[in-house]
């Protein structure tokens, strides 16, 4: 439509300019100079419409573009809870908008429906679990046999696998409150869940963790809990945890001696149910939802959690805010 008008008002404007040449010379009879006034006008309005077109076409669209530009910011900073604001419904700006907001509403409700299934299977499952397990103790007090001992290890993997979706159902979505904590009382206090593990893992605590943070007690505990059972399933005789202020706030970082996580791994991890090919190669690792629940817990305290790729071993950070 733009186009369409700039071409048809160089056309009159250029048709107006030939008659008045044309005429004005025809006036003075001097029709040698009438031809040369005419291609001078022609080329001078060449000149002045191209340029004018440019920059009127460069203005109109920049201005049509601009509603288009605005709507892929706001896609681009759209969250589970926020929505696409719709200027006009009747443009087709505005029905891609209310389309996007359709789509974030089945999203939102898809999420909703997968946490409360998350919530109600470990929930409902854990108390079968735990009844079973009851029986199978109670007959290995009597006969112990190695089928006996498969079941119970199995069993003690789906009671874990319920507790995992216990706890990324108390953190999904949800607000969190937060208190001074020492860092140093909260990782001992982990630690001494793992009283029955090899005493042949040194664990070295750095000086530096004597420090107080700003979070939710029970919830970092957890994503501590997590890690650190993480680095004993796969240190060979160390685990390392240190503090670093940086500039983008506190890593907490968890180290071990271990063969550590492939490059290509770093984020996949993180994600729900994954298992390295590795870890399933060795037969070792626990459900696949351990680091989720890391990674859920660092990003309900504003920050988050991440693998790097190092040489000496695993490495985990837990930043903090």
């Amino acid at each position: 439509m733009s186009t369409a008008l700039i071409v048809a008002a160089t056309l009159s404007l250029a048709s107006a300019l030939i008659y008045w040449n044309v005429w004005l010379e025809d006036q003075s009879d001097s029709y040698e100079r009438s031809t040369t006034t005419l291609l001078s006008s022609l080329f001078l309005l060449v000149l002045i419409g191209s340029a004018a077109s440019f920059f009127l076409g460069l203005f109109i669209s920049k201005r049509a573009l601009s509603p288009v530009r605005e709507l892929i910011t706001q896609v681009e900073s759209a969250s589970e809870d926020s929505r696409v604001r719709v200027s006009n419904q009747t443009d087709d700006i505005g029905q891609i908008a209310s389309s996007l907001n359709g789509l974030l509403d089945r999203l939102q409700e898809a999420s909703a429906n997968q946490k409360r299934f998350t919530a109600d299977a470990g929930h409902e499952l854990r108390g079968p679990l735990t009844t079973i397990q009851l029986s199978i103790d109670s007959l290995r007090a009597r006969v112990d046999s190695p089928e006996l001992r498969g079941l119970s290890t199995e069993v003690t993997r789906l009671a874990k696998l319920c507790n995992d979706l216990l706890d990324l159902s108390r953190v999904d979505g949800r607000e969190i409150k937060k208190s001074e904590n020492n860092l140093l009382e909260i990782i001992e206090e982990q630690l001494r869940t793992f009283g029955g593990r090899d005493d042949k893992i040194q664990v070295n605590l750095a000086d530096t963790l004597n420090i107080t943070i700003k979070c939710n007690r029970q919830l970092f505990g957890l994503a501590v809990r997590n890690l650190l059972d993480n680095a004993f399933q796969f240190a060979k005789s160390e685990v390392k945890i240190s503090v670093d202020l940086e500039k983008d706030g506190l890593h907490v970082v968890i180290m071990d001696d271990g063969p550590g996580v492939p490059l290509s791994e770093n984020t996949l991890i993180f994600e729900r149910f994954y298992r390295s090919e590795k870890v399933r190669t060795l037969g070792a690792g626990g459900t696949g939802l351990g680091l989720s629940v890391v990674l859920s817990v660092m990003q309900a305290h504003g920050g988050t959690a991440f693998s790097v790729n190092s040489k000496s071993g695993g490495e985990f950070h837990l930043l903090l805010i």
